[in-house]
């Protein structure tokens, strides 16, 4: 079996298939820390897993948001190692009628197996703040 080998093709695949709602790209058991590691519902900050991601921050955030989605493109891959960094802006429509247009830096680390095992997510966390606190 050869050695998984991370570069920008790969990472640009698994933004791809997030599009698509596809999170087989992400370890079950990832550490996703979003912002800083205080746990804040409403600026959806803390630390997750897969599981608690979906439930935490995806659900409740989307669910405020125009067709339940956010169309986030990367703008720039910088790969070293079984690292990525990544910045990612996003266009969106909060159902109040405001734009959900954030930019994000993703610090992604791969396992020899290519599954992402944790994520560094950083954002404007006063946006989350806004779509979770004016849109019901």
């Amino acid at each position: 079996m050869s050695k998984f080998t991370l570069d920008k093709a790969y990472v640009e695949s698994f933004f791809e298939s997030l599009q698509k709602g596809d999170l087989s790209f992400i370890d079950p058991n990832v550490r996703w820390v979003i912002g800083s590691e205080t746990k804040d519902p409403v600026r959806l900050t803390g630390v997750y897993n897969l599981e608690s991601w979906e439930k935490e921050v995806k659900t409740p955030l989307w669910s405020r948001l125009v067709n339940q989605a956010v169309a986030a493109t990367p703008t720039s891959i910088d790969v070293i190692g079984n690292k990525a960094i990544v910045e990612v802006g996003s266009k969106g429509t909060q159902l109040n009628g405001n734009p959900y247009n954030n930019h994000y830096v993703w610090i992604l680390f791969f396992s020899d197996a290519g599954k992402i095992v944790e994520i560094r997510e950083y954002l404007d966390t006063a946006l989350c703040q806004e779509v979770m606190q004016t849109n019901p």
